[in-house]
């Protein structure tokens, strides 16, 4: 016979992205941090360079999957370490050919921080960094689409 362990599951926000495209030669990074700015995605494998699971170049999220990120129809799928914290998305856009080396960034979230699942269409160039909140809905259709 065997005994499986049944751990509970915490529950968490999901923070859906949408890749509008961009400059290839940029990197794109993508989490959520909490009130006093502590990272806060949930990175489910001990990954030797954790930034592999949350960055990837600004042009494609394609690959982002080979480091155990959810990348399903286009769409990236990340979650908080938990459902009763505020969170904020944060994009970093680093642009190492540019000269003098380059950074954006953009942080969503406003004054109180999301309490609710969320979808971002995201856009990194070698000057700016845009998430754009888009219908959670739209991004969860797309994602799980057959």
């Amino acid at each position: 016979m065997n005994i499986i362990a049944l751990m509970p599951a915490t529950k968490a926000y999901e923070v859906l992205l949408r890749n509008w495209g961009g400059y290839s030669g940029a990197t794109c990074c993508f989490w959520q941090e909490d009130s006093q700015h502590n990272f806060i995605t949930l990175i489910p494998l001990k990954l030797e360079d954790p930034r592999n699971y949350y960055c990837c170049s600004c042009a494609t999220f394609d690959g982002m999957d080979r480091w155990g990120a959810d990348l399903r129809n286009g769409i990236l799928t990340y979650h908080t370490i938990d459902n009763t914290t505020a969170y904020w998305v944060d994009l970093g856009v680093d642009y190492p050919d540019f000269v003098g080396h380059g950074y954006a960034d953009t942080n969503e979230g406003g004054e109180g921080g999301y309490n609710r699942d969320t979808c971002f269409h995201v856009y990194g160039n070698t000057d700016q960094a845009e998430l754009n909140e888009a219908p959670y809905e739209e991004c969860q259709k797309i994602r799980d689409s057959k």
